[in-house]
């Protein structure tokens, strides 16, 4: 059975590493708030896609679902952000990290990164993964 919160928040990671902006805002709420870790929270879609835009030259920014958290209207993403060269796509650095998406009726209505997945999980009321298997299980 499909899982549009689940479906909302791939898209929006999809959207995002693809520069797919018709993808990434169809997902998102008019009134999104983003809490970025640079520029402080953020709302709408005009400074959503501001944000998203990545700039042409050096480091880009990938980020890769390792597990989907679902705890009510949130879901936690365990990512790993991969930073890679713009010319040859090597990996220049990695880091596991995670964000809070909060949803209401299949769109996204916050979204929170965390460099800490054991504070993301917290703030989502999620205890720790008691199973391995990817794909939007709920908190054990």
């Amino acid at each position: 059975m499909p899982d549009r919160d689940l479906d909302a928040v791939r898209a929006f990671i999809d959207g995002f590493n693809e520069q797919d902006f018709d993808v990434f805002l169809s997902v998102l709420d008019p009134e999104v708030e983003l809490h970025t870790l640079k520029l402080g929270r953020i709302t709408g879609h005009e400074e959503a896609r501001r944000w998203a835009t990545k700039r042409p030259g050096g480091l880009q920014q990938q980020l890769v679902i390792e597990d989907l958290l679902r705890s009510g209207d949130q879901v936690v993403a365990l990512l790993r952000q991969q930073w890679r060269w713009e010319d040859g796509g090597e990996i220049a650095e990695e880091n596991e990290v995670a964000a809070l998406f909060t949803l209401r009726e299949g769109r996204i209505v916050r979204w929170r990164p965390f460099t800490d997945r054991a504070e993301a999980l917290r703030a989502a009321g999620i205890d720790a993964p008691s199973d391995s298997s990817p794909g939007g299980r709920k908190p054990g």
